[in-house]
Formats: C-alpha cells, structure tokens, sequence
C-alpha cells in the first residue's frame, strides 16, 4: 500500500488529490502533492489541517476530518471515491518550488519538539477518551467566582478612563463600532458573546472565518490603531465584563468558535471535558502555545487545556496570572 501511494504522488501533476481514510483516527490523509494542494484548497475554503512529516512514508502529509473533506468535496470534482479512498480533481495552480518550499517548512516544524508535544497520527495515536475530571474543589470554584467578580468590578472601574480613551480611538478611525461581539462556546457547551474593542477592519471575514492572530502583526486587516491596542493587548479589556456577567473567568481555557471546535474534535474528541469549566481571558496554554493559526497548535493547546482541568488549582490559577503578567510587563509576543 505504501509503495502504491509513493509511485501515486511521484507521477502526480498536482491535478488530483488522492485522500486514504485510517481507521484509527476516522480522518482522511493526503501525502506529497496530494497534500500540498489539500492544505490549500482546505485553507482558501476556511478549513484548517493538520501537516506534518512522515518518517515512514518520506513525505509530507495532511490530515483531515470527515466534516472538512465532505464540505470541501462536491459531486462534480470528485473523480473517484471508494469506502477507504477518494480522488478529488482540482484546477488549483501547482508550483514545484512551492511545494518544495512547504515540504521543507513541514518538515522542519515536525522535528521540533517541546515538552508538551501533540499527539497525532503521524507522531503517537492520540490518547483514548478517557474522561477528565476538573481539578479544582467545589469550595475552591465557588471561590475562583467570587473573587473573578469582585475583581472585574473593580477592575471596570479602575480602568473605565482606559475604556474611553480606546473607545474614542477605535471609533474615530473609520467611523465604525468600537465594541466587536462574537459567538464563543462556553462552559456547559453553551454560546455566548465575547467582548472585545475592535482591532480589524469591518470587512475582516467578507471571505469566511478566519483565525484573529492568523496573520500575526502584519495582518493587512488590522486598522492602525488596532495594531496598536492588539500588542498591548487592550482589545481584551471589554472581557472584564464577560467575567462579571460570568461568561467567562479570569484564568480558563480560552473560548473558541463553534466553526473550529467541530474541526479540533475531528481529531481529537476529547475537547467536550473543556465544558466543564469557564473558559478564560487567560490560560495556561496561552503562556506557553500562544495564539493559533494552524491545526496543529489547537490540538497542543488543547493538550495544555486539558492538561489545566486535571491540575487546576487556586495555586496554579495565582502562577498563571503572575506569569501573563509578567508576559504582558516584558513586551512578551503570545
């Protein structure tokens, strides 16, 4: 089989993606120039995938979910589909030095390792759905409330002059909202809108979802001003009043769109222990993974978040908040 899929993609013009389901995992993966153009098209489409190295084939490879390959399929371009395998033809544009370019990048990103490093198929099997029971005492969560409430009020308060002044400059740039809302999922599984000053143009997504850090500071749909407040992260300042309301905590995994929740759980189900807790305006993973643009990096987060849940404790929630401090104080990039 694995000989098959290499003389596949060695005669491959880059016109076909040739996807093989695996079992293990109930997703699709997609090697060599089958994958090159499955990332793009999946990307242009909203959808993010997996990539990475492998060793045992010597090639580059992607991965995705049932949901993602049947939404970016249709009956008219795919060619062949069988219970284990599909063809897709496609009239994407393919450049041999922009593939090599991407292989080599997915290779050198698959080599690097952290000490919290994902599990994927390429790498270990992700664990089974074992369940993760929260942390934290219910004297202790009780108590995690209280004083989240107290201190966004207090906080509200104290910074209300700050509240302005951003609000003012948001508004005078291009005349539009300077409060942005956004569908999140939250505790118990259940929606609710998050609060930020608007750091994008109003026509941010006029091509789908995409991801708020996707394009990192050079973002062309960042406004000036919200370049600005993005870096000193002061378009976070109206989640005080998400963690008042009690949408959210301070400390907590941070809250995600329904859109891409249903792709990380294409991988990995275990993302629904997340429910059992607020989500945050900080987290653990935060400090440590940063934002993410890539499927990859939401599957690491979703391991530091999981991680939290199990361990979570008003003692870790104090060195969580020190460090993001301390992040913020330091010019830290997340």
């Amino acid at each position: 089989m694995n000989n098959d899929i290499i003389k596949i993609e060695q005669n491959n013009s880059g016109r076909s993606i040739h996807c093989h389901y695996h079992n293990d995992s109930e997703a699709w993966i997609a090697y060599g120039k089958s994958a090159y153009v499955l990332q793009h098209i999946a990307h242009n489409a909203g959808y993010h995938t997996l990539d990475r190295y492998s060793t045992e084939m010597d090639m580059a490879c992607v991965m995705v979910g049932n949901n993602t390959i049947n939404r970016i399929c249709s009956t008219e371009n795919v060619a062949n589909k069988e219970e284990h395998y599909v063809c897709i033809d496609t009239t994407a544009e393919f450049s041999n030095e922009g593939y090599a370019d991407w292989v080599a990048g997915v290779r050198s990103a698959s080599v690097k390792k952290n000490h919290r490093w994902v599990h994927t198929i390429v790498s270990d099997d992700i664990p089974q759905k074992e369940y993760i029971k929260d942390g934290m005492s219910p004297f202790a969560r009780n108590a995690k409330r209280s004083v989240d409430f107290i201190f966004s009020m207090i906080a509200i308060i104290i910074f209300s002059p700050l509240f302005l002044i951003t609000y003012i400059l948001v508004r005078a740039e291009d005349g539009g909202p300077a409060i942005f809302k956004q569908e999140r999922i939250g505790r118990y599984g259940r929606p609710f809108y998050i609060y930020k000053f608007r750091s994008m143009r109003l026509d941010a997504e006029k091509h789908g979802p995409q991801l708020s850090h996707s394009g990192g500071e050079d973002d062309p749909r960042l406004t000036k001003i919200g370049r600005f407040i993005r870096a000193h992260h002061l378009d976070e300042l109206p989640q005080l009043w998400n963690v008042f309301r009690g949408d959210m905590a301070f400390i907590g995994p941070r809250p995600e769109r329904q859109f891409y929740i249903d792709q990380i759980m294409e991988y990995d189900k275990r993302y629904e222990y997340l429910y059992q807790i607020r989500p945050g305006v900080t987290s653990y993973a935060t400090l440590y993974n940063g934002y993410t643009d890539t499927m990859e990096k939401m599957l690491r987060r979703l391991e530091f978040d999981l991680y939290y849940l199990e361990n979570r404790s008003s003692w870790f929630d104090l060195k969580i908040l020190f460090g993001t401090f301390c992040a913020i104080a330091f010019g830290k990039k997340f």
